[in-house]
């Protein structure tokens, strides 16, 4: 498809550098852009020396995956973008057009110790659209597991992120699993024996139960988990196709940040990470 991007509308965005995550990222992203049945658009930023044409370097890598996307999905719409600024900016700035877009966790560059990249971060701080994180690299898929779509829930008001995790459970053909973590040691009010997870008390309940009849064919289970709201999600991606949570922004001095639940799925989850922001369009 040699469109220009700015005519695109509610399409799969994904950013790649090259980078084995990217790989994953890409792979990832056409198969959510046939889900979808619309355009994929691969961007990538770059902003080295002040130059203002794209380098060998940018056109070797929208080639090779013009080519990774055509072999694997021949009839797949396609545009790629390439933009003299930094990934994390064009990234942002293109998926106020998009209904989904894509990451690895990281790319090349940067500390080989940190598990997440300062593109991702960035763009999961600002990101208009539902933010699909991608973990691991292509050449490691995902262990084959029960489709399972993790839905976080923190409160019932969160409707963007409900209604997206039902859609992507019928994507997925997965059941629904609704999570609400609540604070405290794990185990009973008294702590006197330990208890992974409890039946569900009114948060997930109230969370899905107005979808129920939206998506009768969804299997659905609530249930509300005592303890550490952060490390009881990453536990339970470990049995989930994908992870599902509202992102909740606040503005600091340093800018906006993530809260401490988001960065540990970010930097640990078993599962790729759907990030929804406040009011984004059903993906």
């Amino acid at each position: 498809m040699n469109a220009p991007a700015t005519a695109l509308r509610d399409h799969v965005v994904v950013g790649t550098d090259g980078s084995p995550p990217a790989m994953a990222a890409l792979d990832r992203a056409a198969t959510e852009a046939l889900r979808r049945a619309v355009p994929l658009e691969i961007v990538h930023g770059w902003s080295w020396g002040g130059a203002y044409e794209p380098t060998d370097d940018s056109s070797a890598i929208l080639d090779a995956a013009l080519r990774r996307v055509a072999g694997q999905h021949p009839d797949l719409p396609v545009v790629t973008t390439s933009v003299p600024e930094d990934a994390a900016s064009v990234l942002v700035r293109r998926s106020g057009d998009a209904s989904l877009t894509v990451l690895g966790t990281r790319g090349r560059g940067g500390f080989t110790g940190l598990l997440l990249g300062s593109v991702t971060l960035r763009v999961a701080a600002h990101c208009h659209s539902p933010l699909l994180v991608v973990r691991g690299t292509a050449d490691r898929p995902e262990q084959s597991r029960e489709p399972t779509v993790v839905l976080g829930v923190r409160s019932a008001a969160d409707s963007a992120t409900t209604a997206f995790a039902f859609e992507e459970a019928v994507r997925q053909h997965a059941r629904l699993l609704a999570v609400h973590a609540r604070p405290g040691p794990a185990g009973s009010e008294s702590g006197d024996s330990p208890a992974p997870a409890e039946q569900a008390t009114e948060p997930p309940d109230r969370a899905v139960s107005e979808w129920r009849a939206t998506y009768p064919h969804v299997d659905v289970e609530a249930r509300t988990v005592r303890g550490d709201p952060a490390r009881t999600l990453v536990e339970v991606t470990q049995a989930a196709t994908a992870i599902v949570i509202a992102v909740h922004r606040r503005t600091t001095g340093l800018g906006m940040q993530l809260g401490p639940v988001t960065h540990a799925l970010l930097q640990h989850s078993h599962a790729p990470v759907v990030l929804v922001p406040p009011g984004a369009r059903s993906a």
